[in-house]
């Protein structure tokens, strides 16, 4: 019987889509040591009610033969049904999307993005404010072409966790952890880029 499910080569799909996969640098790859934890994403070779067509789980690395690896899955699936957490996940480099490092930011807080950013499945800016509650990260997301009277209507706006943001806009991980307030997305550099402050160049 064959599995429910296949590694996604990472290196492939972030040289397809650079703004929406990144790959580990083979300097991030070659300094991986057992007992690390790394992210594969598990696609489905089958199809879901809601339409969701991958699990990102974390995998905990416990023997490393040159460009192959053999791990122990850190998760529970929620779709895949034949396999649980625990199980022996034996994979390579190119499999690999994210090495976990120590948090720099809580991933379950939650952000305001826009409904026309879901929908198009792009963040433009990105504007952090004072949190309203302990569950606020206070970042303000939006696709950048909504006008006022798009923006002054509360149902074009929803809550998602800082994580779900990432599986979205995965180069958004570096904004969530920085200290300055504004960022947008800069084609040419295939990244986000901090907004000058006004008040600092008025002075």
């Amino acid at each position: 019987m064959s599995a429910s499910y296949y590694l996604q080569d990472i290196r492939k799909e972030a040289a397809l889509y650079p703004r929406h996969f990144l790959a580990p640098s083979p300097e991030e790859i070659a300094s991986l040591q057992p007992g690390n934890l790394v992210r594969l994403f598990f696609v489905f070779n089958f199809t879901t009610p809601d339409n969701c067509r991958a699990e990102r789980m974390w995998v905990e690395i416990a023997e490393i033969y040159g460009d192959q690896f053999k791990g122990y899955l850190n998760n529970q699936p929620h779709y895949i049904k034949d396999l649980n957490k625990g199980d022996v996940i034996l994979f390579n480099s190119q499999h690999i999307a994210t090495i976990l490092v120590q948090p720099r930011f809580d991933a379950a807080k939650m952000a305001i993005i826009t409904l026309r950013a879901l929908e198009k499945g792009a963040v433009n800016w990105a504007l952090c404010a004072e949190p309203d509650n302990p569950e606020d990260s206070g970042w303000q997301l939006f696709h950048g072409d909504e006008d006022e009277a798009y923006l002054a209507d509360p149902g074009n706006a929803t809550l998602i966790s800082l994580e779900e943001v990432l599986h979205i806009e995965p180069r958004l991980e570096f904004v969530f952890a920085s200290d300055h307030p504004a960022f947008e997305w800069d084609a040419a550099a295939n990244d986000f880029v901090p907004v000058a402050d006004e008040e600092s160049e008025e002075e």
